[in-house]
């Protein structure tokens, strides 16, 4: 009832009134953030940012939006986000708890059901995927006949859903639930031959009969109103890998650029190109065992096909970047500044150690993920130093932010203006370098999520 209150409240504050016709097809989104991680919340479509809402003292939001198209929108608050679906004349209202975002996250006003369903749906497809994955071992009629079970499921609750908001839902929002039922389980199927393949110890591939894929024949890889809406787009990356797999295996060719030439080939929409570029070449960066670099050839296929300048200056960035700090060299000397503004230098803090130092922003990282790792890292290796440096320390403040508080904050530092340190971080982007304790670096550029990174300070510990 207290929230329900609020609401009312905060719609009245801009004088909404069934009376006033006309205003009627205004839409109103609004908001209470429990826990929240900045004074603002995004709203978004198409990647592009619409309006800023800002939070008040009570971390409750609103906005009224007078020309608003019907359609799949974006609002975004600290590293998360989530869809809103809104039509003329809606009022739909979020409550969520930012330590659990997706899971808390409650709709209410008019518009909410469908938005409920929506995010329901999410979520109950993230666990099925889960359960699918202990299924790649099978052949593919069974594969097919597990994936006949969801669809039937997911079918029969959308039948369920629309008998009861009965001509509430349009033909639009239908066609998007299609999506969200239909395409995660295209994407199962797309990436089927390649966990057969390990899920079976096989060196080929499975062969796959046609009618397996028989679902493409339905399949725009081009659709300029769902590039933005992930089941779509991870489906589509799915499908472009598949084929990477498939050619790749047979040419012999470096993957990464077997898909980058894919991307080119298959999709025609530059924006949407352009993305997906930029996103191969990052994943193909971050994924390397040791230190993080980019093929020159990769290099030249991203730079020739993306149109970008801001995507190609960000690969440029980080490609310096990764050749600036060099493996098995001292660590060049930078300085710091503590928490309480003390000038340091990081040789004499880190002199005689096995350190880990980590460049981290909250543009990349939830602070729960941050001081989840960072504790399970101190704890699994307690004789390794781990020292953490803000990539923009005027926009955090360690000693307000709960989550933050947990860190020791003697091994917090910030970069001092001056220091050699900005050299080696133009691209902003987060990275980990590794250092024995005389001083060497191990690896210059790896990241806090790695997989090969225990393996590195295993290894580390040992001497």
């Amino acid at each position: 009832m207290k929230y329900l209150i609020t609401f009312i409240l905060l719609i009245t504050m801009f004088g909404c009134s069934k009376q006033n016709q006309s205003g009627k097809n205004d839409i109103y989104f609004g908001g209470d953030i429990i826990n929240p991680k900045s004074k603002y919340v995004l709203f978004l479509k198409d990647d592009k940012v619409l309006d800023t809402i800002n939070l008040d003292k009570n971390n409750r939001f609103i906005a009224k939006f007078k020309h608003l198209k019907e359609g799949l929108y974006t609002f975004k608050h600290g590293v998360e986000f989530q869809y809103v679906y809104l039509q003329p004349s809606d009022s739909v209202l979020v409550r969520l708890n930012t330590w659990n975002f997706d899971e808390s996250l409650v709709f209410s006003g008019k518009g909410s059901t469908k938005n409920e369903f929506l995010i329901n749906l999410f979520l109950q497809n993230e666990k099925d995927d889960k359960a699918m994955s202990r299924y790649f071992n099978l052949g593919q009629n069974q594969f097919q006949n597990k994936i006949n079970l969801l669809a039937k499921k997911r079918q029969e609750n959308f039948k369920i859903f629309l008998s009861l908001e009965k001509d509430k839902i349009s033909d639009n929002f239908k066609r998007l639930i299609n999506t969200a039922i239909y395409y995660p389980l295209y994407s199962l199927k797309e990436i089927y031959p390649y966990y057969n393949k390990i899920a079976n110890n096989k060196k080929e591939f499975p062969i796959i009969k046609p009618s397996f894929y028989n679902y493409r024949n339905k399949v725009n890889l081009n659709e300029k109103s769902l590039v933005s809406f992930y089941p779509y787009q991870n489906y589509i990356i799915s499908y472009l890998y598949n084929l990477s797999y498939q050619n790749n295996d047979i040419n012999n060719n470096n993957l990464t650029n077997t898909l980058l030439n894919e991307i080119v080939k298959h999709i025609k929409l530059k924006k949407f190109k352009n993305t997906l570029l930029k996103r191969v070449v990052l994943n193909d960066f971050l994924k390397s065992e040791s230190t993080c670099n980019i093929n020159n050839n990769t290099l030249k296929i991203f730079l020739k096909h993306c149109t970008n300048p801001d995507y190609r200056k960000q690969i440029i960035n980080l490609v310096h970047d990764s050749k600036y700090v060099k493996n098995n060299e001292l660590l060049h000397n930078f300085n710091v500044k503590t928490y309480t503004d003390k000038t340091k230098n990081i040789r004499d803090l880190i002199k005689g150690k096995n350190t880990v130092i980590y460049f981290w922003s909250n543009e990349f990282m939830s602070s729960d993920y941050l001081v989840s790792r960072i504790k399970y890292l101190e704890n699994t290796y307690p004789k390794i130093l781990f020292i953490g440096i803000h990539l923009n320390h005027e926009k955090i403040d360690l000693t307000t932010d709960p989550k933050l508080k947990l860190l020791n904050i003697n091994h917090q530092l910030k970069l001092t203006a001056d220091s050699y340190a900005n050299q080696f971080l133009v691209s902003n982007y987060p990275r980990t370098i590794i250092i024995n304790k005389n001083g060497i670096v191990v690896n210059g550029f790896t990241y806090l999520g790695s997989r090969y990174l225990n393996t590195q300070l295993d290894k580390l510990a040992l001497n």
